[in-house]
């Protein structure tokens, strides 16, 4: 099994966390299988190899050859009983709002065929990617289409983008009162807009935010759950694992025992 993060050129850093690659020999006897917890975060993967299953509610389907996986505040699992091959972007939590002039909450909780949303579009820069022979190619395919809908795009909002970008730095922290005072917006105001650049109302981000920092500090730095709890901001342990549960299907210990190196530090 390989995994691999490459950096995005810098003039789409701010939309692209990382683009990433994973691929793995797997079998029935010897499957692959992952949870894919809530997350801001959407995706955009393309198999160049193999297939993947999603399972849902005990239910397992083939997963799109290429396509979104989107902010979500579900969970699901995904799995692998063959050789595959997968090549995706890693986007900021606004990035699909402003590549596509699109609502975010349009995206929000489903799995998205490039080509059911990009029509002929997403079906010519699908086969781009798959006949590409290299990494750094798929790269440059990607980031070039980027740059291109960027010359198409209305950035606005600048002020709510830098919102955003702050209560991910502060791990989810945020008043909501003083968000909207500090945008100059109503909170029902700040909700709509909120929510049309990244899906999920601020509330809602945030949480998600605070339970996908967790995970990451639990898993790169080794700190307790007991110490997450409080340095976190969770009132205590059975609120966090509340949230894990929630967000994951999972209790904090259950799923932490999982290899989540892929989208967490």
């Amino acid at each position: 099994m390989r995994y691999n993060r490459i950096s995005p050129p810098k003039s789409i850093s701010w939309l692209v966390r990382f683009f990433w690659e994973f691929e793995g020999d797997f079998s029935s006897l010897n499957p692959y299988k992952q949870t894919i917890s809530a997350s801001v975060c959407p995706k955009l993967a393309f198999q160049y190899e193999g297939g993947m299953f999603l399972s849902e509610n005990g239910n397992e389907i083939q997963l799109f050859k290429s396509g979104f996986q989107s902010q979500s505040n579900l969970y699901s699992q995904i799995s692998a009983h063959q050789k595959i091959g997968v090549f995706g972007a890693y986007f900021h939590p606004y990035a699909l709002s402003i590549i596509f002039n699109l609502p975010a909450s349009n995206f929000t909780n489903k799995n998205i065929e490039i080509s059911e949303l990009l029509g002929n579009e997403g079906r010519i820069l699908e086969e781009q990617v798959l006949a590409a022979t290299n990494t750094q190619q798929r790269v440059r395919i990607i980031s070039r289409y980027i740059e291109h809908r960027l010359r198409r795009s209305s950035l606005e909002d600048i002020n709510l983008i830098a919102a955003v970008q702050s209560i991910v730095m502060q791990r989810g922290a945020v008043n909501i009162p003083n968000l909207s005072d500090s945008l100059f917006l109503s909170q029902r105001h700040l909700e709509r807009k909120f929510k049309n650049l990244t899906g999920f109302n601020p509330k809602t981000f945030a949480r998600i935010v605070r339970f996908e920092e967790c995970i990451s500090k639990a898993i790169s730095q080794c700190t307790s759950l007991t110490e997450l709890t409080y340095e976190l901001g969770y009132y205590d342990q059975s609120h966090m694992i509340k949230d894990f549960k929630g967000f994951s299907g999972y209790s904090p210990q259950n799923l932490l025992r999982e290899d989540l190196s892929i989208f967490f530090d």
